[in-house]
């Protein structure tokens, strides 16, 4: 990809070193508390990771276009200030960054984060990843928060990156592992693990993306976000918000029905199984709560099971 690296992974990494030692943002990562929690469900085990990180009381909860900070992004936080074919994205850090090196891919044009992935970014999204992926000390994963109610913080589109905890495997992942690779369609329906109460749609990717890439993520990525328009559409739901993950293994969309739960702000990293909380209050309402029913009450039903018909697709 035009503009990117080929020493990408060194260049993150020591933009990020600098950006922390030099104070240009925020991050309390040694004051973290993480719990790896498992939920038993139906006799199958569902890992969980809830992590209460103060520095993020002090990230606001909600941007705003007239104070956008990616339309003139700090020098010390840019990682690629120029991406893509057509020279239309570059890479930040995350100024409040959840995990080390925590960064982003952002237009810089401003596009609107209620919009649904374009071609371009999508590819450019797997074409970040696949990079990533030569990085054999981490296991990265890219999410998209589209919506109002999806838990997206800034109005200015941008796809976050973020490292997976050691030995953390989320529920999508294993779900795409036992299944083979195929495009979601009314023959075949997206996956979806009946033991989660909430409605998501996973596909795994082929394990050689040629030449053919943007052809196959298309599909696969229209596919499932039919079938998140069609959970919207049967609840009368009159906006647009899901949740997309995606690895360089598989992909995922959650639709959305709350940005919050019970006043907690959670997105897509709630979905691969990554709960973030600010205080421990808060955490232990989730623990009471369990995290699948939180993840149900921030979502809509699990369809598995339900035949689609020739429009779905």
């Amino acid at each position: 990809m035009q503009g990117l690296p080929t020493d990408f992974c060194k260049t993150l990494k020591s933009t990020y070193s600098t950006a922390l030692a030099h104070g240009h943002l925020i991050y309390a990562g040694e004051s973290a508390k993480s719990n790896s929690l498992n939920a038993n469900i139906n006799d199958s085990n569902y890992e969980f990771r809830l992590t209460v990180l103060e520095s993020l009381q002090q990230r606001p909860e909600k941007g705003h276009v007239d104070l956008n900070p990616f339309d003139k992004p700090e020098p010390e936080l840019t990682v690629v200030d120029t991406l893509g074919e057509r020279d239309e994205f570059r890479i930040v850090l995350n100024k409040f960054p959840v995990v080390p090196a925590h960064f982003m891919l952002v237009t810089k044009s401003f596009k609107p984060q209620n919009s649904p992935l374009a071609p371009s970014e999508l590819v450019a999204t797997f074409m970040v990843l696949k990079k990533l992926a030569c990085d054999a000390d981490d296991d990265w994963f890219a999410f998209y928060n589209c919506g109002p109610s999806s838990g997206a913080s800034q109005p200015h589109k941008h796809i976050q990156f973020m490292t997976l905890p050691q030995n953390h495997h989320p529920f999508a992942e294993k779900l795409a592992e036992s299944n083979d690779h195929f495009i979601p369609s009314q023959k075949r329906e997206a996956l979806q693990d009946p033991n989660m109460p909430f409605a998501h749609f996973v596909a795994r990717l082929p394990s050689e993306i040629d030449e053919r890439l943007e052809e196959v993520l298309l599909l696969i990525f229209y596919a499932l976000v039919q079938k998140v328009f069609d959970v919207l559409k049967n609840h009368d739901v009159d906006h647009i918000s899901y949740n997309f993950c995606a690895t360089t293994k598989y992909m995922m969309l959650v639709p959305r029905s709350n940005a919050k739960y019970e006043g907690t702000g959670i997105n897509s990293c709630g979905f691969m199984g990554l709960v973030l909380c600010k205080d421990n209050k808060t955490a232990e309402q989730m623990k009471r709560c369990g995290f699948e029913n939180v993840l149900a009450a921030i979502g809509f039903p699990n369809t598995s099971g339900e035949n689609s018909n020739e429009y779905s697709y």
